[in-house]
């Protein structure tokens, strides 16, 4: 069945809400959500906003059947916890003050995130249903299942007739950083749009860009994932090789900011909490400082490792390995690497504490990590 670990800001309890530690600097176990009839459940997904975090899994004793545990800042208090079922779901994002959630059937609809009630809901344009739903700092994107992204409005505001972005191609994936968006099309191409102020869109400028346009530095390159932290973004191509673009002043990217990194570290030995010397790429020790990379480029990851899923956080990253190792980096205040420490790491490390456990999901919050591993 799996267990679920966390580690990082917990300051509203959106981890652990029986804790009152601030944040968690190792991992530590979260019971999966069960069934108040004591049937069985698996952890099936896990989406967390800056104070507040949901966990979903499937009720195994009866199909069609979604459990929803939220805890942390809820009705306008900290370490609340709520658990309540409901129709299947098959992606789910925070938006201000709710939860947004595409059901098995395609139905999107916005929830209470205390009792699950039903707050709004979109119908898919032209009759298509939804298939996911992913969030920035204000815009609401929502994928159909014939491939077309729309957005449903910002997370303030909602659209009642969701607004069609057009990238001209069919799209499987998309995601959204603060104040960007990627999408991955059929064909395994990578499309980006919002600001680009810090190289977010890798397109080889810090410009904006307000329609969707493919990433050349990527063509050729067939990708079969994509993930946007805050202001970076994250690409993994069928060889299981990753790509990274955007800021870097924490490390984010696996890209050097301080003189000294040398490369991928099986351990993080290699962390620091220095701060970045200039704002320009310098030579030293023979290691370029990178703080905006504009264009995409490929990281330096342990020996042997490929990437099979990738997920960032505002300033922080985590990729899960084919071998079921997890890898994290950058910025490391909370204890969201789960290294045991709170400074940066610029290189990919595995952490240890999954050594000897097998790595099966990952997903991070702005400044937490949620991990699945096999019993």
């Amino acid at each position: 069945m799996g267990r679920l670990y966390v580690f990082g800001h917990n300051g509203f309890g959106q981890l652990r809400p029986d804790r009152s530690d601030n944040f968690l600097v190792h991992p530590v176990e979260l019971e999966a959500t069960e069934p108040d009839d004591g049937g069985d459940a698996v952890v099936t997904m896990v989406t967390a906003s800056w104070s507040s975090a949901a966990i979903f899994a499937a009720n195994l004793t009866f199909a069609g059947k979604t459990i929803i545990m939220t805890q942390g800042f809820l009705n306008a208090e900290s370490h609340q916890f709520r658990k309540f079922e409901t129709a299947a779901v098959r992606s789910s994002v925070w938006t201000a003050d709710s939860l947004v959630v595409v059901r098995e059937g395609g139905e999107c609809v916005q929830v209470d995130p205390c009792t699950g009630r039903q707050l709004g809901r979109w119908n898919g344009p032209d009759g298509a249903k939804f298939t996911d739903v992913v969030c920035g700092e204000s815009t609401i994107l929502a994928l159909t299942d014939t491939g077309d992204v729309t957005m449903l409005g910002d997370v303030q505001s909602i659209n009642p007739t969701p607004l069609p972005v057009h990238v001209g191609e069919n799209v499987k994936a998309v995601c959204c950083g603060k104040e960007h968006s990627l999408a991955l099309t059929v064909s395994g191409r990578v499309f980006s749009w919002g600001n680009g102020s810090r190289g977010q869109l890798g397109h080889g400028t810090t410009e904006a860009c307000n329609t969707p346009q493919v990433i050349e530095a990527l063509e050729g390159v067939t990708m079969v994932t994509i993930a946007a932290g805050g202001w970076h973004s994250v690409s993994v191509s069928a060889c299981g090789d990753l790509y990274v673009w955007g800021w870097n002043e924490a490390g984010q990217l696996g890209l050097p900011t301080s003189k000294h990194k040398t490369g991928p570290s099986d351990g993080c030995t290699t962390c620091t909490d220095k701060e970045p010397i200039s704002d320009m790429a310098q030579q030293g020790d023979n290691v370029a400082e990178v703080l905006v990379q504009a264009t995409p480029t490929i990281v330096d990851l342990p020996t042997g490792q490929e990437v099979s899923k990738v997920s960032c956080g505002s300033r922080h990253t985590a990729a899960l390995t084919k071998e079921g190792q997890l890898l994290t980096w950058g910025w490391g205040a909370y204890g969201q690497l789960g290294s045991g420490q709170t400074e940066r790491c610029e290189v990919p490390c595995t952490v240890e504490f999954f050594k000897q456990r097998r790595v099966t999901d990952v997903w991070c919050g702005p400044w937490n990590i949620f991990v699945q591993v096999d019993k």
